[in-house]
């Protein structure tokens, strides 16, 4: 799924509205329409895009950077309980902040955790070469 705006290469974007029974039957095969919110450019994603479909994904924005959450700090409603008494994973969103449960695998967990402020004891240990003469 492209979640980037092809226009300005940012990542604030929004599901858009469907307009025309055309869009509405596309939506019904997986393509949606997403806006911009910064430069309000429009363009269609879709699932089946990099095998999105396999992995779970947020119901409000569709992204994929997924974290957990806990049943103890969060009264879920009936029907996600359902899910998670049958045996699904509960997700939250990392942007959106949204809570849903899913029986799909995530695809990229998300970690507050960056590149640059990885420490030494993060790292896989480095071959060290003797020069033995």
């Amino acid at each position: 799924m492209r979640l980037v705006c092809p226009r300005c290469d940012t990542r604030d974007i929004r599901v858009s509205h469907r307009y025309g029974i055309k869009e509405q039957l596309l939506g019904l095969i997986g393509k949606y329409p997403l806006r911009c919110r910064r430069c309000n450019a429009r363009w269609e994603t879709s699932v089946w895009e990099d095998g999105a479909w396999k992995y779970a994904r947020c119901p409000r924005c569709y992204r994929q950077e997924l974290a957990t959450w806990s049943e103890q700090y969060y009264s879920a409603p009936l029907w996600t309980r359902i899910l998670l008494r049958l045996g699904a994973t509960p997700y939250r969103c990392a942007a959106c902040r949204c809570n849903f449960a899913s029986f799909r695998k995530c695809k990229e967990r998300f970690t507050w955790r960056h590149k640059e402020h990885t420490s030494a004891a993060d790292e896989p240990p480095t071959k060290v070469e003797s020069n033995q003469t």
